[in-house]
């Protein structure tokens, strides 16, 4: 009797981590995660991408897909306009599956027409919507979050549709001292600084990172 009344305790204790169960959201080294569920996301300096927990239900992702070239001593990076991808998932391991891309041309071609596979913990392939987040003229910086809010009132596949959001827009910056020569850095051009610099991060020994990360925390 003291058996079963253990045993019925146990499995009670249990169900509520069944019925919480998450997503979670595994990021290889392609891929450049921007927003999740109108949420920011920045990728650490330092160290790999740890996995992302979503809650059950529709999630909705906002990436860049990069590769990296090497040529001789040189490495250089290419990158997708950002994507957006919309699906539907619950207590499962999900992963992005993209094909092999032997040179520079092969990811101009993909972002042409992205084609690439998102999987469930058993490894089957998860329906999901997609459409591009494109952002014309010179980018100094963008506004994801702004710019996700104002792409989700339209109808694209990917969006989640909404009326009546109210869109969160960034002040306009005035300089303080306008005659003063000042120096802009396109979006491109610091995607390209960071993509340089996980890369020889990544390659150093464990007495350099330590240096570096010195460094860089004097800064």
């Amino acid at each position: 009797m003291r058996r079963k009344l253990f045993l019925a305790s146990v499995l009670t204790a249990l169900l509520p981590f069944s019925a919480n169960a998450d997503v979670t959201l595994h990021l290889n080294n392609n891929v450049e995660l921007l927003a999740y569920n109108g949420q920011i996301h920045s990728s650490p300096v330092f160290g790999a991408e740890e996995p992302i927990v979503l809650e059950d239900g529709t999630q909705q992702l906002a990436f860049r897909y990069v590769k990296r070239f090497e040529e001789g001593k040189d490495v250089s990076f290419v990158q997708t306009d950002v994507i957006i991808v919309k699906f539907d998932a619950a207590d499962t391991d999900v992963f992005f599956k993209f094909p092999e891309h032997k040179n520079k041309r092969d990811v101009r071609q993909f972002n042409e027409n992205p084609e690439f596979s998102i999987l469930n913990s058993e490894k089957s392939p998860i329906a999901f919507e997609q459409n591009k987040l494109l952002k014309s003229g010179f980018q100094i910086s963008r506004d994801y979050l702004s710019e996700m809010q104002h792409f989700n009132q339209t109808d694209a596949p990917a969006s989640l549709q909404l009326t009546d959001v109210a869109v969160v827009e960034k002040p306009t910056e005035r300089p303080a001292t306008p005659n003063r020569t000042k120096v802009v850095v396109s979006d491109d051009a610091l995607n390209e600084a960071e993509y340089q610099l996980h890369y020889w991060y990544e390659k150093a020994d464990e007495e350099t990172k330590a240096r570096f990360k010195a460094f860089v925390n004097k800064r």
